[in-house]
């Protein structure tokens, strides 16, 4: 019987078959590293609706200014209402000083059309008249079930789409790269591909005819698997080739809703409007800071040419404060104070491939000592950190010592905050007045970039 050893030399299907998986990879890469993404910021908009606290005019003034100086162009305002509110504060205020319009979007609802020579006028189509905003985000509802409910066919809704976006076209001015840009903002579109996915396609079809900039894709409850995302976004890509944009706009908040993000791309994706941060209306949605961080991680290059990423982290620390009135929760991806304190070498990021060096983000990484397990490399890291000399950082048979003074602790029963400078100053004296008595705790190895399984001692 031959031994299982003996089987492992490769053939040319094991051959091929690798080749194809390292094609695969490459291609999904290429897309993610050459991508010039397109972002449209609703850092102003998005977490109005989840906040506390909500936002006054000088919270929506400094989500501008910290999203404009980060690189941002394109800003989507918050709803108009028929009663005074911030938004039209803000506006105001964008009028009073002389800041262009030109990459502000108002969001106006596509609503029954009964005179195709005078289209309904809400509160952000009168503000869209009134102040000139020179582009506009078309909210339309296509869900059959709710169509019918209103006495109206799905088809009639396709009309008043058509008459909507022809009207604009018509009142906007000329279409560039900053004016003149009408967006469809589509967020039922699950659920009417659920009910008649027929009648989706229609949307997508007329959509594809209609002269309009881009989609909006939203996954509006945060319900829907990746892969269910990447379908409907392929269709919508079949009937809306480039350089049509399609933008996405994923919630969850449990971590399904960045990885859409970037699997949108793959799918034929352009890019997000979404706020910087990862607060939402409900849960979390797919931000800015994830998506850019992302593209980092497959080398794309129009991010850092494109965006201040430097200031990532401050631009992330001033939102967070302005939304939640609180600071980042430590344990978040990217921007937590934890992301990159290092508990043990093997989490260090730098130039492996898919790393994100936390100084291109405008982060300096540091070392945190956890008791359960604390190796030397990241005791010596954190000790170096605070200002000891050579005579303790390189000291292995001290820092061997000290993690065996801080698993002592817990063994008695006692739970101490051992990255606390004046706790970590007892635990270097204890450890020396231990090995002064003649005790000795060597083991593992002294090399800090030792394999994981060195450290298992």
């Amino acid at each position: 019987m031959q031994k299982p050893i003996d089987t492992i030399a490769l053939t040319t299907e094991d051959t091929a078959l690798l080749a194809r998986s390292r094609q695969a990879i490459d291609r999904r890469l290429a897309r993610l590293r050459d991508l010039a993404p397109c972002i449209l910021d609703m850092s102003a908009r998005e977490a109005t609706l989840s906040s506390h606290y909500g936002h006054t005019l000088k919270d929506k003034i400094e989500l501008f200014e910290l999203a404009r100086d980060f690189g941002l162009t394109d800003f989507g305002l918050s709803n108009f209402f028929d009663f005074p509110s911030v938004t039209d504060q803000f506006l105001d205020y964008l009028v009073d000083n002389g800041i262009s319009l030109d990459g502000f979007l108002a969001t106006i609802a596509v609503e029954p059309v009964t005179d195709r020579k005078c289209l309904p006028m809400g509160p952000a189509a009168r503000r869209t008249r009134e102040f000139g905003i020179p582009n506009v985000i078309l909210l339309v509802e296509i869900t059959p079930s709710v169509i019918r409910s209103m006495g109206r066919r799905p088809d009639d809704v396709l009309r008043d789409l058509d008459a909507h976006v022809r009207h604009y076209r018509e009142q906007l001015p000329v279409e560039t790269e900053r004016t003149g840009r009408i967006y469809v903002r589509i967020g039922d579109a699950f659920d009417a591909f659920d009910e008649e996915p027929e009648h989706v396609l229609k949307v997508f079809k007329l959509l594809g005819a209609l002269p309009i900039t881009g989609i909006l894709f939203e996954d509006v409850r945060g319900t829907r698997f990746i892969f269910e995302s990447n379908e409907l976004i392929r269709l919508m890509r079949h009937y809306n080739p480039v350089p049509r944009k399609i933008l996405v706009h994923p919630h969850s908040g449990n971590g399904m809703e960045d990885a859409t993000t970037v699997e949108a791309v793959l799918a034929g994706a352009d890019g997000v409007w979404s706020g910087f941060t990862p607060q939402a209306a409900q849960g979390g949605h797919g931000c800015v800071l994830m998506f850019l961080t992302n593209l980092m991680r497959a080398r794309n290059r129009h991010v850092v040419q494109q965006y201040n990423m430097q200031s990532l982290m401050i631009t992330a620390e001033k939102m967070w404060q302005i939304h939640d009135h609180h600071g980042i929760p430590p344990n978040t991806p990217v921007v937590g104070a934890r992301a990159y304190r290092y508990v043990d070498p093997l989490f260090e990021q730098a130039d492996r491939p898919r790393d994100l060096h936390p100084e291109l983000i405008g982060v300096e990484p540091r070392h945190q000592i956890t008791p359960g397990w604390a190796p030397p490399g990241v005791i010596a890291g954190r000790l170096r950190e605070l200002g000891y000399g050579p005579d303790v950082t390189e000291n292995w048979q001290l820092l061997s010592m000290i993690r065996a003074c801080i698993n002592a602790e817990l063994v008695e029963g006692r739970q101490e905050n051992c990255d606390e400078p004046e706790h970590l100053a007892r635990l270097v004296d204890t450890a020396r007045c231990r090995i002064e008595q003649g005790e000795a705790w060597v083991a593992g190895s002294p090399d800090p970039t030792a394999p994981l399984t060195a450290r298992y001692r």
